[in-house]
């Protein structure tokens, strides 16, 4: 079987993760210094089993949320397309000759039983979804859209079958979609320059003792 699979919506968004989980590890390593160095004001108050926890849970967290987009993906023949769901377990199946019109739209991939429905604007029977914490996969999605196109040409005089698409440029490719990438370079960035103070901190206490 073929796969619809998801990619990060942008590199910088992995960064701006990966650099909250340096600040949280360079934040445990000041705490661990300042307990094993005793700095009087510091290491009376401070819960050193409660901060690291507290710190490995913020790292998983965020580490979890960098994988996020390899949660859901799709898988189809020439019969049916079935969308998963890894985390919960859960998968749900549709079979092509159960519809009569699929659009490729902005939000998703939507299966319809009747074209009335589509004309009339009504939630799809089937969709699947082209943002999963990340971008569907361009290549993967073409090669879909051309089966169902080739379906079409194959149906027409058996079968009422009808591919819509609605869009020129893949939702999450176009050019708007770098100021979301430039954001999260932002935030990354601030992230960094945030790292700076527990670094010198480090740095700080091991010339001082």
């Amino acid at each position: 079987m073929r796969k619809l699979t998801y990619h990060y919506s942008a590199l910088s968004k992995q960064t701006w993760f990966y650099s909250g989980i340096l600040y949280l590890i360079l934040t445990s390593v000041v705490y661990i210094l300042v307990v094993a160095y005793k700095v009087e004001g510091f290491y009376e108050e401070l819960n050193l089993p409660l901060a690291l926890a507290a710190n490995m849970i913020g790292m998983a967290f965020f580490y979890l949320l960098s994988l996020g987009h390899k949660v859901c993906y799709s898988e189809y023949d020439s019969e049916k397309i079935v969308y998963k769901n890894r985390l919960l377990r859960r998968e749900k199946t549709f079979y092509f000759n159960q519809a009569q019109a699929v659009i490729f739209d902005k939000s998703g991939i939507n299966f319809y039983r009747r074209e009335e429905d589509l004309v009339n604007k009504k939630e799809p029977d089937f969709r699947i979804p082209l943002f999963r914490d990340g971008k569907i996969e361009a290549l993967e999605i073409n090669t879909f859209f051309k089966v169902m196109k080739d379906r079409e040409e194959a149906l027409a005089e058996k079968t009422y079958f009808k591919v819509y698409k609605s869009f020129k440029v893949l939702p999450g490719y176009g050019r708007k979609w770098k100021y979301v990438s430039f954001a999260y370079a932002c935030l990354t960035l601030l992230v960094l320059m945030n790292c700076a103070k527990p670094l010198a901190v480090i740095m700080g206490l091991m010339e001082a003792f």
